[in-house]
This record gives structure tokens, sequence and C-alpha cells, in this order.
């Protein structure tokens, strides 16, 4: 079994935050990695940061839905796609672990919904999927998932990709097997304040602002590596708070105030009793 990752980009600004991911992917990691882009973006530059480069012209004619397409067109049996905003921090690889026991895996999307569709089935209590990281094989069940998702979305005309994916799942749910991923593995919400409880080893988030600009862009390499390294400067229970910064769970009020009583003489009792 072939495995790889994967990058999908059909536009400049796609193609420039992947260089940024992939240098933070490899790392870490040794398996080839394989970027899907239109033939005018396939530069030097890319060719040199990517194992191999595959041309897709049809994806100029999506936005977010580009990374359907390329998912569709993997070159491994066993892919980690990673959207172009990511940045690995550790090694990732024993995702592919996780293809011993499902077809495809990816993190829960923090919103029960992304996009306001009428007529949903299970509305409220099956949530969406975050596509950001996916780890899939090269099956006939993924590829009518794949599908599904793809038209699912272009019927509806949705620019947003995530409803998609939920509903392909749920239209073949007693043929496709899948999991989910703990959240280290596409941590993202750093906007606000933020519980982590692992390492955190994919950071997907954009977090760079301009000068009288307020929508963020994906920061540089530096930037972003020590942001990585400020996030996992403690690997426990922590809380991120923008502009603050990391602080441990053990200084939650609860914490201290559990502290004094301590000091106060206050005992632990036995839970059975």
């Amino acid at each position: 079994m072939s495995k790889g990752f994967l990058y999908v980009a059909n536009r400049q600004k796609f193609v420039n935050e992947a260089l940024i991911s992939v240098k933070s992917l490899k790392r870490f990691n040794r398996e080839p990695v394989c970027l899907i882009c239109t033939a005018a973006l396939n530069t030097e530059e890319v060719q040199k940061a990517f194992d191999s480069v595959i041309e897709m012209e049809e994806l100029i004619n999506h936005t977010y839905l580009s990374k359907v397409v390329g998912m569709q067109n993997s070159p491994w049996d066993h892919t980690i796609f990673l959207d172009s905003d990511t940045f690995i921090t550790d090694k990732i690889s024993e995702l592919f672990e996780i293809l011993e026991l499902v077809d495809f895996a990816t993190t829960l999307e923090q919103k029960l919904h992304t996009t306001n569709i009428k007529d949903l089935n299970y509305k409220n209590i099956f949530p969406e999927f975050n596509t950001g990281v996916i780890v899939y094989r090269k099956n006939s069940v993924m590829e009518k998932v794949l599908a599904d998702w793809l038209q699912f979305c272009l019927g509806k005309k949705m620019g947003n990709d995530m409803p998609g994916l939920r509903e392909a799942v749920l239209m073949n749910f007693d043929a496709v097997r899948f999991s989910v991923l703990p959240n280290c593995y596409n941590e993202h919400g750093f906007t606000s304040m933020l519980q982590l409880d692992q390492r955190v080893k994919i950071i997907h988030e954009r977090i760079g602002y301009k000068k009288r600009v307020i929508t963020p862009h994906f920061a540089d390499f530096e930037t972003m590596d020590r942001f990585a390294e400020r996030i996992n400067s403690i690997h426990h229970k922590r809380f991120y708070i923008p502009k603050l910064g990391i602080i441990s769970y053990r200084w939650s009020p609860q914490n201290i105030i559990l502290y004094f009583k301590k000091k106060l003489g206050y005992k632990r009792v036995s839970k059975n009793k």
C-alpha cells in the first residue's frame, strides 16, 4: 500500500500557504508529499518543495470544493490530506495506522452546522466534520463518499464544503467506516479562549494580521513556529487566551481555591463513601 500526504491548491494564496505548511511537515515526517494544483501554479519553487505535483485544470472551477476534486485524485492508497493553512509541530504519520480500522477519520467541527440548510436529517444531533485534516483510504466506499460529497455541494450551490461531507456520510452510513481524531491533530479556534489538553500536533489557523486589515492571513514560518512553541510549552491541561498566552490549568480559579482549602486543613474523602 502506498501512503503519503496531499495538499490541494487552486489559487496562488493557497500555494503560498502550502509551501509554509509542507516545510513544517517535512521536519518530522518522511512520507512523500503531493500537491495537486493548476499548471499555472506549478513553479520551480513548488517542484522543489513537493515530492510530486499533479496538474488539474478542473480545480480553477471551484473554491473550497477543489479539495474534494483533489482528494478524488490522490496518488496514494492511504492519504493524509492537509489544508494549506495547517502548521505541523510533530510527527503525525502514526495517523496512517487508523486506516487499518476505518475508511476515513477526521475531527468534529466545533459548530454543529456551518451553513443554514433546510430539511436536514438528524439536525443538531449528527454533527459536521472539520475537513482541514482527513485521513482516508482509496477504495470503492470512499470513491462513493467523495463523489456524493461533491455532488451534494454542487447541487446546493454551496461554497462551503463541510456540510457535504456530513451528508455523504449519512448517504453511505451502512457502508462507510469512520472515526473521530483527537483535536490535537486539527486544533483551531485560537482567535478565542481555547482549552488544550495535549501537545498540539497540527495548528489549523490563520493568526497573522496586516496593518489596517481585520481579515487574518496565514503567518510566515517563523511566526507560526514561535506560536507553536508557546502553546506547547506546557503539555498538560491549559488555557490559551489571545494577547495573554498560555495559562496552566493548575492556576485555574478552582485549583487555587482548592490549594488554599488544603492549607486550611480541608481533606479529601473517597468518592465511594
